[in-house]
């Protein structure tokens, strides 16, 4: 087993592929299993296409409906209009994943990347730590 670390810099809400710097770290190890968990309240995972970039818009255009930003109904709101929905949107999609890896790299399918979601608007940096097993 080893673990590593990945800091991943975001430029407000949206979707950060990070297929390819995990792939970087699992393509010496002989590990079977790779996890990976956000250590963040508001930056989630997920694994979704790749092959049209509408796909990513429509994803957050369905959080925007959905997941509204300052509604009154919310209390929590230390870190501005964004902040509670931006938790909201991070339980609903998930911290972590955990992936097989096959050939030295995640075993995802022809159309699928791993995905950092970021919740939050404005610039953030997100811990991601990576364990192969």
């Amino acid at each position: 087993m080893s673990q590593h670390e990945i800091i991943v810099s975001t430029d407000g809400r949206g979707a950060v592929e990070i297929t390819t710097q995990v792939n970087k770290l699992i393509n010496n190890a002989s590990a079977q299993l790779c996890h990976v968990f956000v250590t963040h309240t508001s930056a989630s995972l997920m694994i979704t296409g790749n092959e049209d970039p509408n796909l990513l818009l429509d994803v957050e255009d369905y959080f925007k409906a959905s997941v509204t930003d300052a509604s009154p109904n919310y209390r929590h709101d230390g870190e501005g209009d964004f902040d509670m929905s931006g938790h909201i949107r991070s339980i609903l999609t998930g911290e972590a994943k955990t992936i097989p890896i096959i050939q030295g790299e995640l075993a995802l399918g022809e159309y699928q990347s791993l995905y950092l979601y970021e919740h939050r608007a404005g610039k953030n940096t997100r811990k991601l730590i990576i364990t192969l097993t």
